[in-house]
């Protein structure tokens, strides 16, 4: 946790497929403030601006739930990318949903509330991972979401007060996920469904 694949200064020689692990895109401003555009798990790659002709990112990834992944030199990642149709097309589905993944987070931390915001981040990790316990500190939610760590802190204390999640020294249970998607915004829903549509047969939808 919190190790550092990829940063804007380095250039890119392997990419990343997580079997448990999960990796947040963060961006980090001139200020030293930092917001979450987009997460990967198990359903994707780390790294696919390198075979859009890249070679660097503006963003970091950072890995935000402690697992393994599966690293591949980028050269032998291209080789299979130019000869193989069905696998240029599973990485182009891919990349279509990290797009919208990335577009409804920018809609979301501009016209939703913590609150749900909050609940939008819990429900995208637990899909890219197994059980209901997600190791977190209110700190670095509060990094990922760009806001206070007091405002975390009192998003989650309503929803342990419902019944909804149980939070001691880092670890988020969630008790209750149906209602935790009833209390999250649209966004969830939009991501939710562009990736079931796109990859079916992906193992992020864990319901």
């Amino acid at each position: 946790m919190g190790q550092v694949l990829y940063d804007p200064s380095s250039t890119l020689s392997h990419m990343y497929f997580p079997t448990s692990a999960i990796v947040s895109w963060v961006y980090m401003l001139e200020n030293g403030a930092t917001t979450e555009i987009a997460m990967t798990g198990r359903e994707g790659v780390l790294g696919m601006y390198m075979l859009m002709g890249g070679g660097k990112t503006q963003n970091q990834g950072i890995v935000q739930t402690t697992g393994q992944a599966i690293r591949l030199p980028v050269q032998v990642v291209l080789d299979a990318f130019s000869q193989g149709h069905e696998v240029q097309s599973i990485f182009w589905l891919f990349t279509r949903a990290l797009i919208t993944q990335m577009a409804q987070i920018a809609v979301c931390h501009r016209h939703h509330t913590l609150d749900q915001q909050l609940c939008r981040m819990l429900l995208l990790t637990l899909n890219r991972m197994d059980g209901d316990t997600i190791v977190m500190t209110h700190e670095v939610i509060a990094s990922l979401l760009g806001v206070r760590r007091e405002g975390v802190t009192m998003a989650a204390k309503k929803l342990m007060q419902e019944g909804i999640i149980r939070y001691a020294r880092g670890r988020i249970t969630v008790l209750d996920r149906s209602a935790l998607a009833q209390r999250a915004c649209e966004c969830y829903g939009a991501i939710q469904r562009e990736y079931e549509r796109l990859l079916p047969q992906s193992t992020h939808c864990n319901h």
